[in-house]
């Protein structure tokens, strides 16, 4: 018997000694942020991010022994990320400039391109200097395209926008008379889209290098190394010329021919069918939070409204402090875009905050509730003041006056409002993308990038936005019928 408990203690001695090993020998992992509608250098091929940036970071990832992670946000957000330290770097076309250098450090350059300028077919415009005859021109924001344009020609001339196919959308209607763009990225879109074309002349010649935090100077020297040994060994140079020869399909003729060659052929259905899933999840946790988290704050604000002025005791006192800060919550959600604080939540306060659905969850949920909150007390002041006072004459405390009176019917006069705030809601989420959680709103982007035809992409999402609305109408005329009849 002491010989089995001396057996058993060994082995636990063992694993003790062998599992610090173990750890060790596990990679590490640095994370990276990107923004995948940029072909060739990121875009979606399935599940999978790929293109010249996720391909060049693999490389630099086995000469380090290091696991790389991408993660898909918004472009104008990733360095606000690398500084705020929810990702170790970026590598999303940067180029490298003094401004962005005083925010983040850069690596030394893997690729060199320019920047050309879009036109339609038919456009008077042939070289660079005709964008000085109060052309309208459109960029991606924050790129360096979208500051040199800004400088050379007059903000009041360039239209900056988030992604480059919805530049590209506006181009096609006459909206803008140019773009100015990667020029490999350029010909991906021109591929397929025929009526479009690149003038002879660049814009600007440029160097793309990979961002990284000015936190961390040890991984910017091993990134340098790996990116000059891959450069010596032809690695990089393959990797580049695997993507600047890819060729894409020319545009279908017809709205049902190039809905079915771009969503359906394409299997481009599934990043909507995944997407408006995210979006309906948010939606129904952030529903389901704000609408109690609404329901609490509307009647604390009610019960510091009707509260007798002469009470001091501690139940007082805490429902004021309460107000106070209820009414404050509330002037700062309904005084701020919604779009700034999901960035405030994803970047400051939920910045150790992993799972970015729950970050959009929180940030939509205290959104909403300080309008459930409102709306609720809508509801509870529509409730005429005899009928209350009916109540405590019958003997009904104020608890039970306002169980069985008030939030009955408080709850059957907010049901349109509440209606109108839970689609306002469903229609907020389309913001969710900044942070790079892949709602319905980013699956379009993710067609896009795999498929260059926007208006297609667009058009379904929208339909589906449209449908699910509609639906939503349905239910609460379905309800408000039911509280008719009752």
């Amino acid at each position: 018997m002491k010989n089995k408990i001396k057996s058993v203690f060994a082995f636990l001695l063992i694993m003790v000694i062998l599992l610090p090993f173990k750890s060790n020998a596990e990679k590490e992992v640095i994370d990276f942020g990107t923004s995948a509608d940029f072909p060739p250098y990121e875009y979606y091929e399935g599940d999978e991010i790929v293109g010249i940036d996720p391909d060049i970071l693999k490389a630099i990832g086995d000469y380090m022994g290091v696991e790389v992670k991408l993660h898909d946000m918004d472009f104008n957000t990733i360095i606000a990320s690398i500084q705020s330290g929810k990702i170790d770097g970026g590598a999303a076309g940067f180029t490298v400039t003094e401004e962005r250098k005083k925010s983040v450090n850069f690596t030394d350059s893997f690729a060199k391109t320019s920047q050309v300028i879009i036109i339609k077919k038919d456009s008077d415009i042939k070289e660079v200097e005709d964008l000085e005859d109060n052309k309208t021109i459109g960029t991606q924001l924050g790129t360096i395209g979208d500051t040199l344009a800004k400088d050379d020609f007059g903000e009041e001339n360039v239209s900056a926008f988030n992604k480059v196919p919805d530049a590209i959308l506006s181009l096609k209607s006459n909206k803008i008379d140019a773009i100015i763009l990667d020029k490999h990225s350029a010909e991906n879109f021109l591929n397929a889209n025929k009526d479009l074309q690149i003038i002879d002349t660049p814009y600007l010649e440029e160097e793309y290098a990979i961002a990284i935090s000015k936190d961390n100077p040890e991984l910017l020297e091993k990134m340098n190394e790996a990116i000059s040994a891959l450069k010596k060994s032809g690695k990089i140079d393959k990797i580049m010329d695997k993507y600047q020869n890819s060729e894409t399909s020319e545009e279908s003729k017809g709205l049902f021919g190039r809905f079915k060659s771009t969503i359906i052929d394409n299997g481009a259905y599934k990043y909507l069918i995944d997407g408006l899933k995210i979006t309906l999840a948010v939606t129904f946790f952030a529903l389901i939070i704000s609408f109690v988290l609404g329901l609490i704050i509307a009647l604390v604000r009610e019960a510091n409204i009707n509260m007798d002025t002469s009470s001091k005791g501690f139940g007082s006192i805490l429902i004021k402090i309460l107000d106070k800060i209820f009414g404050l919550f509330i002037s700062i959600i309904r005084g701020t875009p919604s779009t700034i604080q999901l960035l405030i939540m994803f970047n400051v306060i939920l910045v150790n905050l992993d799972n970015l659905m729950l970050v959009a969850i929180i940030s939509f949920a205290l959104n909403s509730s300080a309008y459930m909150a409102e709306l609720f007390r809508g509801g509870i002041n529509s409730v005429s003041k005899g009928e209350k006072e009916a109540a405590r004459s019958l003997g009904l405390s104020s608890f039970q006056t306002m169980k069985k009176v008030v939030m009955p019917q408080a709850v059957k006069n907010s049901l349109p409002a509440l209606g109108n705030e839970v689609i306002t809601l469903f229609k907020e989420t389309s913001i969710a993308g900044f942070i790079g959680l892949a709602d319905l709103t980013r699956g379009a982007s993710i067609v896009i990038s795999q498929t260059f035809d926007a208006a297609t992409a667009y058009f379904s999402a929208a339909f589906i936005y449209l449908l699910i609305v509609l639906i939503i109408e349905k239910i609460f005329k379905q309800l408000e019928k039911g509280q008719i009849y009752a």
